[in-house]
């Protein structure tokens, strides 16, 4: 789900964040939303073939050959590792009618005209010129073709609810947090690393592209965990927090974080605030003692278009 330019070290591409992102495969969507609405405003064709913008390793493609088992998907990532990822996978589990390969979003390797379907999810906000692939997705589509885009708005205002924070942070803390927020907006911005606020502005971007936007929705997935954690949607979500939470074993995350503050005109300061702004330590410490509680969701826009 990465594109150019990346970091030196590119922190996503580890086996620890492979099973972190096989586990967000399993929480990202409700499948009676996606299965009941999502499936059919997407009418992809029988047969059809379905190119996979920024896949990862593998999480919208393999839905798709879930449920629709007919379909021929293709997956393209810039990083080589998430598509080794994805294809092992998909030979692990039989799944003759995926096909995943390295390749620029920016500027993808096919004809135009050679896809019925053209998707991404939370890819937009990660690469330099959002405009530039959409653009490329609309190319590739037949006449007729459907493009989907599932991506974020995140504004930095804090919308989730935990019992660990929710004593810490006043007005003030949120504040700080706002202020430091854009900075590493700006800052992905400065090295090209995309746009956290993209995902609402997806419909303009379709329509730009000469694409004819028919729906625009917002997915209803919410996190939540609450003790006793009897369901198994709330367990996925509480093993998902125990990974994202769990130590670094280096400092690379806290590198990429500090590279990106300073590029949008932040301090070492704010970069070291931001990191810490997350008490992760009592977050594990409340999950092992079995009282940790939380709810929220990010704003994830879906967008529907057809080629004309």
């Amino acid at each position: 789900m990465s594109e150019q330019p990346a970091p030196a070290h590119n922190p996503w591409i580890d086996d620890e964040t492979a099973r972190f992102l096989r586990l967000r495969m399993k929480t990202f969507w409700n499948m009676d939303y996606f299965q009941r609405v999502i499936l059919p405003l997407l009418d992809f064709p029988p047969n059809g073939h379905i190119l996979d913008v920024g896949c990862g390793n593998g999480g919208l493609s393999l839905l798709l050959a879930e449920l629709r088992p007919d379909l021929h998907i293709t997956g393209v990532d810039f990083e080589a590792d998430p598509v080794a990822d994805a294809t092992a996978f998909a030979a692990r589990h039989e799944l003759a009618q995926l096909h995943f390969e390295q390749g620029d979003a920016h500027q993808l390797r096919f004809a135009e005209g050679a896809f019925d379907g053209a998707v991404c999810q939370t890819v937009l906000t990660h690469v330099r010129a959002a405009p530039t692939v959409v653009g490329e997705m609309a190319r590739v589509l037949k006449p007729g073709g459907v493009f989907f885009a599932a991506e974020y708005t995140e504004s930095g205002a804090i919308t989730s609810y935990d019992t660990i924070h929710e004593d810490k942070r006043d007005e003030a803390w949120h504040r700080e947090h706002y202020r430091i927020s854009q900075l590493n907006r700006k800052g992905k911005l400065a090295l090209g690393r995309g746009d956290d606020t993209v995902g609402v502005r997806v419909p303009l971007l379709a329509t730009q592209s000469g694409l004819d936007v028919y729906d625009v929705r917002l997915n209803d997935r919410a996190m939540h965990v609450f003790p006793p954690y009897r369901h198994e949607k709330q367990q996925n979500y509480l093993e998902l927090s125990k990974l994202y939470h769990a130590p670094a074993a280096d400092d690379r995350w806290f590198n990429l974080t500090l590279e990106i503050i300073l590029a949008g005109g932040g301090t070492e300061a704010d970069a070291r605030w931001y990191y810490a702004a997350t008490d992760s330590a009592d977050i594990l410490q409340a999950i092992e003692a079995g009282a940790f509680t939380a709810t929220g969701a990010f704003a994830l826009y879906l967008t529907f278009a057809r080629k004309p």
